[in-house]
């Protein structure tokens, strides 16, 4: 069985590479490197964070952050399509991480744009968070 942070990762990715919306993108783990325009198109899905609170001896609540980021190039509008983009997203991934019945909510999404190149360079990223109750690793030892 793998590990429940992978299979957010997993859903998430699975329900954007089925999504028609996004079927030019190139949809990577996540990306530290600094991505050239030939590369674009490009979504990533991360779980950077993870909050943990003991409720009982035996279990504790856990809520992770799941990150999708996306970049693209575009035009003086590429911030109407970003936005377009951001309404996609946050049904696919609700609906990709509730289906296991998780409880997930978006908690925030951030545009950022660089128009230095010849055409203007767009990034979307959106963190959600999903909480789960899970027993402790150490329980009953």
């Amino acid at each position: 069985m793998s590990h429940y942070r992978s299979e957010y990762r997993t859903a998430v990715r699975t329900a954007l590479k089925a999504s028609s919306e996004f079927a030019e993108f190139t949809i990577m783990s996540a990306w530290a490197q600094k991505i050239d325009a030939e590369t674009l198109p490009v979504m990533g899905v991360a779980t950077p964070r993870e909050g943990k609170q003991r409720d009982s001896l035996e279990s504790s609540a856990r809520e992770t952050t799941v990150i999708v980021a996306l970049k693209r190039q575009g035009g003086e509008d590429i911030e109407d399509v970003l936005d377009d983009d951001s309404a996609v997203i946050e049904r696919l991934v609700l609906s990709a991480l509730e289906a296991d019945g998780q409880d997930c909510q978006l908690v925030d999404t951030e545009i950022d744009l660089d128009g230095g190149g010849a055409r203007r360079v767009g990034t979307l990223i959106m963190r959600f968070t999903v909480a789960a109750w899970l027993a402790e690793p150490l329980a009953g030892v």
